[in-house]
């Protein structure tokens, strides 16, 4: 079986396995690419990845201003008889192909989209809708990770609706590896990770509450913003970093207390990959309560949800956790076990693989 993979984030190429980059981000010829690494016959999966990289006024075209990736496509067109299979990582990745499938014919491969964004932000009006709607009837599946956007298809994309799958998101149990990061010394603090729809506003409001109602009892847990960059004024106990290396990212994992995450809400898939993350560390987090997140926990169980936007509750969560870390173990334990069990790679490979098979068998 010969599989292009298109994905929408630059990736480095290698000669051999790099131990500072999790799978998606690398690729290695002659090493199994990242979830298929976990297929029945995995040798018989001969895939080739080629990411969104572009050059100089067209990238920044790209990314900046038209949010999907031209040159990704373009320059994969004189051997797209090679394959027997196309994938696409969100619609940026796909909508070059889709349009060219449209217009010049299919061709003798399936093209397939895991739809991360719902398409185009799910926007169910407009031009942007058209040309999706125009688009999207060359694709013969459709892979997504959040329950909700069904119905986005339903009301938007009807004739899709007998090739579409929801398969639900798996984190990396092997390259994850709670314990494996050294422990550092210091004063406990909470950690937000991300920089992507991130709901900032609410976290620093909540944290602030707190910091009224502790400054006469015990020192509270500083805040730890990854992602973030900066703020717009000093808080007291609030700090901002940019991204940092995955392993970095691993070891701010392992020494937090526990974990927030704001997300803004939206109707299709996001955060799923940080929040299963810090879920397999052994971390109770406290999400919002957004479309996106609620197919992958239960609120008091492996993890504490609050209302989106409401400071109040939000500030309220933390505070359970900081007054009770016996109840902050007890949730971080079920997350961990929740994600080996569920919400794994694995798991979700067996999945893929199984619909892929589906697809291409299909006339």
């Amino acid at each position: 079986m010969k599989v292009l993979m298109l994905v929408n984030w630059k990736m480095e190429y290698k000669d051999a396995v790099p131990e500072d980059k999790q799978p998606p981000d690398y690729y290695v010829k002659g090493v199994p690419y990242w979830f298929f690494r976990y297929f029945k016959d995995t040798k018989d999966w001969d895939v080739d990845v080629v990411d969104c990289r572009s050059f100089g006024a067209l990238e920044r075209l790209e990314q900046e201003k038209i949010r999907f990736y031209i040159w990704q496509t373009i320059k994969c067109l004189p051997r797209l008889k090679r394959y027997d299979l196309v994938l696409s990582h969100g619609m940026q990745s796909g909508i070059v192909l889709c349009l060219w499938r449209r217009l010049f014919g299919k061709g003798t491969y399936r093209h397939v989209v895991f739809d991360i964004g719902a398409f185009n932000s799910a926007r169910e009006s407009g031009g942007s809708l058209r040309l999706m709607q125009f688009a999207g009837k060359s694709l013969d599946g459709v892979i997504y990770h959040t329950r909700e956007q069904r119905g986005y298809y339903e009301r938007c994309h009807p004739w899709l609706l007998d090739k579409i799958r929801y398969i639900p998101f798996g984190t990396d149990t092997d390259f994850f590896t709670p314990g494996a990061e050294k422990k550092a010394e210091g004063a406990p603090y909470i950690l937000c990770l991300g920089h992507n729809k991130r709901d900032w506003e609410t976290l620093l409001a909540a944290y602030a509450l707190l910091r009224k109602r502790w400054d006469h009892i015990q020192r509270l847990p500083d805040l730890k913003l990854i992602g973030k960059g900066k703020i717009d004024a000093a808080i007291d106990g609030v700090t901002a970093l940019p991204s940092v290396p995955v392993r970095r990212m691993m070891e701010e994992m392992e020494n937090a207390c526990f974990c927030v995450l704001p997300l803004q809400s939206f109707p299709y898939s996001f955060g799923q990959m940080t929040l299963l993350q810090q879920m397999l560390f052994q971390k109770a987090v406290i999400a919002a309560d957004v479309p996106s997140l609620r197919d992958y926990v239960q609120d008091g169980q492996d993890a504490l949800l609050y209302e989106p936007q409401n400071a109040a509750m939000l500030a309220e969560q933390m505070e359970r956790l900081i007054l009770d870390p016996t109840l902050c173990q007890q949730i971080g334990g079920r997350a961990a076990q929740s994600v080996r069990t569920k919400w794994n790679e694995r798991r979700m490979a067996g999945e893929i693989q199984e619909y892929l098979t589906t697809v291409l068998q299909s006339s």
